[in-house]
């Protein structure tokens, strides 16, 4: 396995100058669920919205950004992006995430 290097100097810099310290590695999925929402809350959010709030019909869809983690074959990874909002395919209806229903 390969190791990141987040700071290499060059060959002439004098040692005394240099910080000694250890470099901190950002994993990219501790970011994610920082920044973003973790898979239980993206999981209750669909399933409070299963329904549309103008028909009742089950055609929701979620929407999402184009944020998706993507694989070794540079294709997203299904349920890694950022959920915005819903929209229904029967009436076309749409609403966001902050107006969604909550299950409580």
């Amino acid at each position: 396995m390969s190791q990141l290097k987040l700071f290499r100097p060059s060959d002439d810099a004098p040692r005394g100058d240099l910080d000694e310290s250890v470099p901190r590695i950002y994993s990219i999925s501790a970011f994610r669920f920082a920044a973003g929402q973790s898979t239980a809350a993206r999981a209750r959010a669909i399933h409070a919205n299963r329904t549309c709030p103008a028909c009742g019909r089950t055609t929701v869809v979620p929407l999402e950004f184009r944020d998706a983690t993507r694989n070794r074959n540079l294709m997203p990874i299904p349920g890694t992006a950022t959920l915005a909002g819903f929209s229904c395919h029967s009436c076309g209806a749409e609403w966001s995430l902050e107006s969604a229903a909550s299950d409580a």
